[in-house]
């Protein structure tokens, strides 16, 4: 084939698929795009239900910036949230305890 030539893609029956239905996907890989959230996963795999004065304490940083990464978790359904008095505790949502345990072993 000569330089100035170009080649032709060959056409292949590829299979439409609908982008939609990957949403959900999108959404949960997001959430645990970040090393932060992905240790209070660990943290909380490892102790159960956790209060955030105590993911405070075992990151060391601000309950603000907690706050944040808790509710980034808990709105993609990660997490579940049981409030008593002015305490909140959080921790793993069943449905997704294999895909956070999978996560935290690196079997990728």
């Amino acid at each position: 084939m000569r330089s100035n030539e170009i080649k032709a893609c060959t056409l292949r029956n590829v299979k439409k698929v609908d982008v939609k239905r990957y949403q959900r996907i999108a959404e949960l890989t997001s959430a645990l795009a970040n090393g932060t959230r992905i240790a209070i996963l660990h943290i909380i795999t490892e102790n159960g239900e956790v209060c955030t004065c105590e993911l405070e304490s075992a990151l060391g940083i601000p309950q603000p910036s907690i706050t944040v990464h808790l509710h980034k978790l808990y709105d993609a359904g990660l997490l579940e949230k049981r409030e008593e008095w002015r305490y909140t505790y959080y921790s793993i949502a069943p449905r997704y305890n294999d895909l956070i345990r999978s996560v935290l072993e690196n079997r990728y």
